[in-house]
């Protein structure tokens, strides 16, 4: 009887309105990239796609142009948080060893590694127009790290436990998920200009397509937050409360990647899940190159997708 009851809470996941739910058989990739660790995080920049491998130690590529695998780059300790593109170079932390990479995107390799420190955020590293910002430490430390000198040049210590940061509309936005917050940074005063209350939970943000989107793992909600007023706007039901998952806004959609549900769309001009694909897959989830580009984590391969295939596939 018990078992039977769990597959009904089970089946009763997601959004029930009719033609949401689809099928995950029934996407098709535009191509396939068999990498050698789980893909726990993804950057996507003009000349390449970047797959942090904590297994092997190094950064994947995947030529956009051609659709192939590069040659890995090596020389990292346990390559941890989201690369990110900033002055030419990309910037990958390292867990193992408390250092700050930055790689050569040219010539694939490691030009020099710097000591900063890393905290346990989950996606700690950022980057704004003059700087790159990263958690340093397990007391939530935020540091302000200049690229012309290599070097910290200022520190903000933050609410415990805040897990993810990223730039845009002129802001770093940070979850803070003990606090059911999100912090709106000034990056030019280097300090807190808002503190926005969302769903419980906030474990992951992504900005795009107009606005700042906040993933709240324990209900299950995406949050829609006005950059301009720093106000939530909208909250939008996802219906997969208790579970982390992975944000990304671009190629006209929002994408959010969960168990179970390797892909929701929300469409940002009504502010729906239009679209839930059900099944295996996903973990992370980015958007670039005008394809979306999904980790799958268990099956250590990532997906390219063409955003206008997935928006029409059809439930029948």
């Amino acid at each position: 009887m018990a078992l039977v009851l769990i597959a009904l809470f089970a089946v009763k996941l997601g959004i029930q309105t009719p033609g949401v739910q689809i099928p995950m058989l029934k996407v098709k990739p535009e191509a396939e990239f068999l990498v050698a660790g789980p893909p726990e995080s993804l950057l996507v920049e003009p000349s390449a796609i970047w797959i942090s491998n904590r297994v092997k130690n190094t950064l994947e590529r995947v030529d956009p142009k051609a659709n192939k695998l590069g040659e890995p780059v090596s020389g990292f300790a346990q390559p941890c948080a989201a690369p990110q593109l900033g002055f030419g170079n990309v910037w990958v932390l390292n867990c193992a060893d408390g250092a700050l990479a930055r790689v050569d995107t040219k010539a694939g390799k490691v030009l020099r590694s710097i000591k900063t420190g890393v905290g346990s955020a989950r996606a700690g590293l950022a980057v704004s127009p003059d700087s790159l910002w990263a958690f340093t430490d397990d007391k939530t430390t935020l540091a302000r790290f200049d690229p012309t000198q290599d070097k910290i040049v200022g520190e903000l210590r933050l609410p415990a436990g805040c897990n993810s940061i990223v730039f845009g509309e002129g802001s770093l936005w940070v979850t803070c998920p003990a606090e059911n917050r999100v912090l709106q940074i000034d990056p030019n005063l280097n300090t807190v200009s808002k503190r926005i209350e969302v769903s419980a939970e906030p474990f992951a943000v992504s900005v795009g397509e107009g606005a700042v989107w906040v993933f709240c793992r324990k209900d299950g909600k995406v949050e829609r937050i006005d950059p301009k007023t720093g106000k939530v706007a909208k909250t939008i039901e996802l219906s997969v409360p208790n579970t982390d998952g992975d944000i990304a806004a671009g190629e006209g959609s929002v994408w959010v990647s969960l168990p179970g549900f390797p892909i929701s769309r929300i469409d940002p001009k009504t502010d729906k899940v239009v679209q839930q694909f059900a099944g295996e897959g996903g973990g992370c989830i980015r958007t670039g190159q005008g394809a979306i580009w999904l980790g799958n984590v268990k099956q250590s391969t990532v997906w390219r997708l063409d955003p206008r295939r997935v928006a029409a596939t059809l439930a029948e």
